[in-house]
């Protein structure tokens, strides 16, 4: 599936938004709404996403230089839009500006959607077993030794941390050297 994105705030809050692992779909430039103004005048607006997730919650969002928020004093307009949203489209309005986009976090992200464009499931599978016998902490050189698939392990493993089978720490830069751990809520 192909994401058009219309600059590079909203390329990044993409690539962000479908690393979450609890997303079930980024629907891109949804249908406008149609809200009263701080001034009165009847607008509309169009979010940049639309993210729904597994849990049945969806938020709008919109993503903005920090500095066209402030100087359009955006934050009050979103106010008056998400007090006339209609019903249904969306349980939350989120605003994403750069200083919400980690820079590490997203370089893991680009990694992920440049790692989920080459599905491998043999590589899957065989962390998903390696993962199921894990009992504590162990390095993804560890994981990537054990399953005897070098590079395809290295791969496999980043998409676990993504599907939510392994907790690590995203905000730093996912290596081999990265420790990982079983999810403490996995079934």
């Amino acid at each position: 599936r192909q994401i058009i994105s219309a600059s590079q705030g909203e390329r990044e809050t993409c690539l962000l938004s479908l690393a979450m692992p609890d997303l079930w779909n980024l629907i891109d430039q949804p249908k406008p709404v149609s809200f009263v103004d701080v001034d009165g005048r009847q607008r509309t607006h169009r979010f940049d996403y639309l993210a729904e997730f597994k849990n049945g919650l969806r938020v709008a969002i919109a993503v903005k230089p920090a500095e066209r928020v402030e100087r359009l004093n955006f934050k009050a307009t979103l106010q008056a839009i998400k007090r006339d949203l209609p019903l249904g489209f969306a349980d939350r309005v989120a605003l994403v500006t750069e200083r919400e986009r980690h820079k590490i976090e997203l370089r893991n992200a680009e990694l992920l959607n440049f790692f989920r464009r080459c599905p491998d499931p043999e590589a899957d599978g065989v962390i998903a077993d390696l993962i199921d016998g894990l009992f504590g902490e162990v390095s993804i050189s560890d994981l990537i030794q054990k399953s005897g698939l070098g590079a395809r392990a290295f791969r496999a493993t980043f998409r676990a941390i993504y599907a939510g089978q392994l907790d690590a720490d995203t905000r730093r830069t996912i290596s081999s050297n990265s420790i990982v751990a079983p999810r403490k809520d996995k079934a």
